[in-house]
């Protein structure tokens, strides 16, 4: 009787630590590590939507030329989202710092703050005029569209960044941070 109650009683242990192993594992390919980056996987695993760094393969007809703005458009987005991030992650880390002190200085973590929205405005602001210079070079039917996928890709990767499909799997509301 003593040893039935000990096998149900470490039975019943066992099952409960493997729900819990199982219960956070979120979704994301079997084979790769949170903190690998869409880029770092083979390109058999990457989906449509993470091989977007060629905004050219989502509009039909595009001649060569068209081709050739649109890619030199995007380099320079990607090097102003750079310096954007940079700044950003840098701000952060000094609200962050000013945050943990014993008596936080409230006055300079609003003006953090301000700088951190500021910016923010400026990036978005940026991304419209880029997505308008790109809209300038397609003809008519190409800019149908490109406005509905684009409208759609953003949908999805919101909802992926709402449901832990980033790099790290935290979202900003969570703390982790724009990677």
């Amino acid at each position: 009787m003593k040893t039935k109650i000990v096998i149900t009683s470490l039975m019943a242990f066992i099952l409960l630590f493997s729900a819990d192993a199982f219960g956070q594992r979120g979704r994301r390919a079997p084979d790769v590590r949170p903190q690998q980056r869409f880029s770092e996987r083979p390109l058999e695993q990457r989906t449509e939507r993470h091989q977007f760094a060629d905004v050219c393969q989502m509009i039909p007809d595009l001649t060569e030329e068209q081709e050739a703005q649109i890619k030199s458009l995007r380099l320079e987005q990607l090097e102003r989202n750079t310096q954007h991030r940079n700044a950003m992650d840098e701000m952060r880390a000094r609200k962050r710092s000013m945050m943990t002190e014993a008596d936080p200085d409230m006055s300079a973590v609003n003006n953090v703050i301000d700088e951190m929205t500021a910016l923010r405005n400026a990036q978005m602001k940026e991304n419209v005029n880029h997505r308008q210079a790109v809209r300038e070079l397609l003809t008519e039917e190409q800019r149908v569209i490109f406005d509905s996928r684009t409208g759609r890709m953003n949908r999805d990767r919101a909802h992926s960044a709402r449901s832990g499909g980033r790099a790290g799997g935290r979202s900003p509301q969570a703390g982790g941070g724009r990677r």
